[in-house]
């Protein structure tokens, strides 16, 4: 099932010292490897050198990325704040576990778990999970 997710981003053209930031979306379809965050910035980069460079220059090493930072997708509604806004947007966290060498990751919503990880994985997960599932 493909997932979006916004992302704002700060950038400027190479050689430039104009940053300019703009709201860009990514189709979980498009990541062959979810939670790389070179691949991120690598079509993210695209995305903006398509939009943005003029024609001649559109080369995604002409974009050189200062932020990138996912949009709560409770942003969008006017009037809401975000509930997981003093948790920089994330609902979903880790937590140590009982368990030597594991890790619980918790939804905030109902702080109920949603799984035990290995800690060697968990980081891994918790970054799925949240690609997944963002604040739905």
């Amino acid at each position: 099932m493909s997932v979006l997710t916004s992302y704002r981003v700060t950038w400027e053209q190479k050689g430039s010292t104009t940053s300019r930031t703009e709201t860009c979306l990514v189709d979980s379809d498009d990541m062959t490897r979810p939670g790389d965050p070179e691949q991120l910035h690598g079509l993210l980069r695209q995305m903006l050198a398509i939009r943005y460079l003029p024609i001649g220059q559109v080369v995604p090493a002409n974009i050189v990325l200062q932020d990138v930072v996912p949009v709560c997708n409770c942003e969008p509604h006017p009037g809401e704040s975000c509930a997981w806004a003093e948790h920089k947007g994330h609902r979903f966290y880790l937590q140590t576990s009982a368990r030597p060498g594991y890790e619980v990751i918790i939804d905030r919503h109902d702080n109920e778990i949603l799984g035990t990880v290995r800690n060697t994985l968990s980081v891994e997960f918790l970054t799925m999970v949240r690609q997944r599932y963002s604040h739905q």
